[in-house]
């Protein structure tokens, strides 16, 4: 059986992405702005396309929707889907309420806020994690048999635990 879980946006992702995206709007329409001036054509034309590819890349690599099927976990982006196959997965957990707070999460690699907590962080407890969050509130941990941790978020957390505790996709239940 095929289940889908959407992943909402926190009001504070929310607010994160249009600033951001306003922002990078605003230095993109300075750019041209100065094109038109006379300015440097070819240091411009770079300052956008960089601008343009921090735009894309929230938008291509922000997890829409968690699936979870017979074979394991997916997390579905625009770019593609990364799967967590039943028999890599060690166990699930609620992330805990200080999960990925401002004082005790460093960002490794990745992005902070805009659309999401999306790359590689480490927090204070939990270590080294992928993490493809996009509402802390709701926030899963799956640790892997192999391999660093994956936090995930979904819109309906109440929904998506009890799934994995029934132990029907898999011959043994997962620990809780």
């Amino acid at each position: 059986m095929k289940t889908m879980y959407e992943c909402s946006h926190s009001k504070a992702v929310k607010w994160m992405t249009v600033v951001f995206v306003a922002v990078t709007i605003a230095a993109i329409a300075t750019e041209v702005w100065y094109v038109s001036m006379g300015v440097n054509h070819v240091s411009a034309i770079v300052i956008i396309i960089v601008l343009l590819l921090a735009l894309l890349s929230c938008f291509f690599l922000y997890p829409q929707y968690i699936i979870a099927d017979d074979e394991g976990i997916g997390i579905h982006t625009l770019l593609s889907t990364r799967r967590i196959p039943y028999s890599d997965i060690d166990r699930i957990e609620r992330a805990p309420e200080n999960f990925m707070s401002n004082t005790n999460t460093l960002r490794l690699f990745g992005i902070g806020g805009v659309l999401g907590f999306i790359g590689i962080f480490r927090t204070k407890g939990i270590g080294t994690y992928r993490s493809f969050v996009t509402d802390k509130t709701k926030a899963f941990l799956i640790y892997r048999t192999k391999g660093l941790p994956v936090a995930i978020s979904v819109s309906e957390p109440d929904e998506f635990m009890p799934y994995y505790l029934k132990g029907e996709t898999k011959d043994e239940p997962l620990k809780a």
